[in-house]
């Protein structure tokens, strides 16, 4: 069966490159006007939840402000422990807000004292997430060619590539994944790809070694493999804690980039029916995205604004003050190989009431706190209920906190990683 599964696997891979070979502009159109469907499709579900010119106005002069305020974290890095650093290049499609991203970061900060680290963006985005490591911005690569020039130029010892080459939601990003595994390939660097999304990996016999951020993940979508490995995505809690101090009543809240590979148009709606069942509960959206427009409308037209409150992107080192709000985090998410954000609630001792998808029921594993995928009253009831018992509240958080602390530690991720860096420069030390 695995032998089979392995075949299928490099059959549908080859068949996509079969695909992009063959079918080129013609495919290419047909994904830009998947793309002007999809934005046309948003624009009508805004446009049914409209609502008045100068509330409209507030929102859009509030998000100018936000902007204007945003300050990228800071990498604090190490100083060299060695005279020659050895080099390693991430991939990655975006350097914007989310888990990957700060997966990333915590790898650059936890081992810069022995490898020196760049990075190779697709979008370049005027919002950077981080600061402080150099970044070369590649899009729209015509050949491969491009890459294999900027690598003899960075003159990589490994090439990470944190992939999210998903051809049905991305054609372009798929393709620039692909280029890059090929220069990085022709140029003699040691491969690592990090599967961070529930998608099918990219299989070639040169990359040396894969890595899960769970089990889920691992499952969903890779392969058998002796290169493969699940490092569990960890978190900072030295940053992500708080002191032994009385939960906060009633306020619940969700800390996701409001985009479409999480998060759904009905999210939001879980919110809006726990605070018409609790009117004394509040809520925190802590995000921005390309939902949060429409949010802000649904909610709006609840009548709940002055009850969710929506607090665009929040810089890293301040979101532990919004946790620490919040009496329930909310995962409303329809698609999750992991999740960050919820070791950082486990971490501040908040539970977490979530739809059952995806690697939550991995992390989270009590029964109580989640509804069917998707059921946003059965998953209001759960939140309910839960915000009506004090003391299970306590009981959870106190699991979550112990939980994550055994599993979801920055300090075990970070040495999985410096351990699999060193596997790829010392082929003696490869199992």
């Amino acid at each position: 069966m695995q032998e089979e599964r392995v075949q299928t696997c490099l059959q549908r891979q080859q068949l996509e490159e079969d695909l992009e070979q063959y079918m080129g502009f013609g495919k290419a159109l047909r994904y830009a006007c998947v793309y002007r469907l999809a934005a046309l499709q948003l624009r009508a579900q805004q446009f049914s939840h409209r609502f008045f010119s100068a509330e409209r106005r507030y929102i859009q002069a509030q998000q100018r402000l936000e902007r204007a305020n945003y300050k990228p974290y800071q990498l604090e890095l190490m100083p060299p422990a060695v005279s020659q650093r050895k080099r390693v290049v991430h991939a990655i499609a975006s350097f914007a807000v989310g888990g990957s991203q700060q997966l990333i970061v915590d790898i650059i900060e936890g081992s810069s004292d022995l490898y020196e680290h760049q990075f190779i963006l697709y979008n370049d985005y005027e919002w950077k997430y981080s600061a402080g490591v150099p970044i070369t911005e590649l899009a729209y690569m015509r050949h491969t060619e491009e890459a294999l020039a900027l690598f003899r130029e960075l003159k990589p010892d490994i090439v990470h590539v944190h992939y999210w080459g998903n051809r049905v939601n991305g054609y372009e990003h798929w393709r620039w994944y692909h280029q890059i595994f090929e220069a990085a390939f022709a140029y003699g660097a040691h491969v690592t790809e990090n599967c961070n999304n529930p998608i099918a990996p990219c299989l070639h016999e040169k990359i040396e070694r894969y890595a899960y951020v769970s089990r889920y993940a691992q499952d969903y979508s890779g392969i058998p493999s002796p290169n493969n490995r699940v490092v569990y995505s960890g978190s900072n809690f030295s940053v992500f804690t708080r002191p032994e101090e009385p939960m906060p009543k009633d306020c619940i809240g969700m800390v996701y980039r409001l985009d479409r590979d999480k998060l759904n148009v009905e999210s939001i709606d879980v919110f809006i029916k726990v605070i018409q069942r609790r009117p004394q509960t509040k809520a925190l959206i802590v995000g921005k995205g390309y939902y949060d427009e429409l949010y802000r409308q649904k909610v709006a037209d609840a009548g709940l604004a002055d009850k969710i409150e929506f607090t665009g992107v929040i810089p890293y080192r301040e979101l532990p003050e919004y946790y620490r709000r919040m009496s329930v985090f909310v995962a409303p998410v329809h698609k999750e190989s992991f999740g960050q954000v919820t070791p950082f609630a486990m971490n501040m001792r908040i539970p977490v009431a979530a739809y059952e998808v995806g690697a939550l029921r991995e992390i989270l594993v009590s029964d109580d706190v989640f509804a069917p995928a998707g059921d946003s009253d059965a998953l209001a009831d759960t939140i309910v209920r839960l915000l009506d018992q004090p003391a299970r509240l306590m009981e959870l958080g106190q699991f979550n906190r112990e939980r994550a602390q055994r599993l979801f530690s920055l300090e075990a991720m970070v040495q999985a990683y410096r351990e699999m860096y060193a596997e790829l420069l010392d082929p003696a030390k490869t199992n």
